[in-house]
């Protein structure tokens, strides 16, 4: 080979390994980029961030509605950090989305809607499965919901957000817990 075409084939071999070192990257970067977009989605759509944090696995958000008092709940988990299990499953993460409003005397109301759901069958990881929660202290009833996404739906390769989508997702999701909750609570 000339030294020509040896040169060719370098710049090949480095050119390949800075796209197989910015594959790696960005999937270690889907953490940072789900919870700051959906942090961004939730605040663009009225709510207020009003708690924030992380056991390293699991991502814990609670925003608030200020003028209706709602809460929105966020667990956010990555299911595929490492780039062998993203690139077999697909980049997924598990996201549950819980909707909470303020009721008067939420021990009682909390003790209702706890023995509704004693049922031995139900699964609450599985997705689409409503679950009810309550903050006692705080005077919140929560329902939520778990469901797995596919990350590539959101986000592109180069960092960009779909925010239009995942707006509409979040809100579709919060749409229909508040339905149920308000149906649970009879209002």
């Amino acid at each position: 080979m000339s030294a020509e075409e040896l040169e060719k084939v370098f710049v090949s071999l480095v050119d390949a390994s800075w796209k197989k070192y910015n594959e790696r990257q960005q999937n270690t970067h889907m953490d940072e980029l789900l919870l700051g977009s959906v942090i961004a989605s939730t605040v663009e759509q009225g709510y207020s961030l009003i708690d924030l944090n992380s056991d390293g696995v699991n991502h814990f958000l609670r925003f608030e509605h200020l003028p209706s008092k709602t809460r929105l709940i966020f667990q956010l988990t990555n299911q595929s950090e490492d780039l062998v299990t993203a690139k077999v499953i697909g980049r997924q993460a598990r996201v549950v989305i819980g909707y909470g409003q303020m009721v008067q005397n939420p021990g009682a109301i909390w003790q209702a809607l706890k023995s509704e759901f004693k049922s031995g069958f139900l699964d609450a990881a599985e997705p689409g499965v409503i679950t009810c929660d309550a903050d006692l202290a705080s005077g919140y009833i929560y329902v939520q919901v778990p469901l797995i996404i596919d990350l590539d739906t959101y986000f592109s390769a180069g960092y960009e957000v779909n925010y239009p989508l995942l707006q509409q997702h979040i809100g579709a999701t919060v749409h229909s817990l508040s339905k149920y909750l308000r149906g649970r609570l009879g209002a």
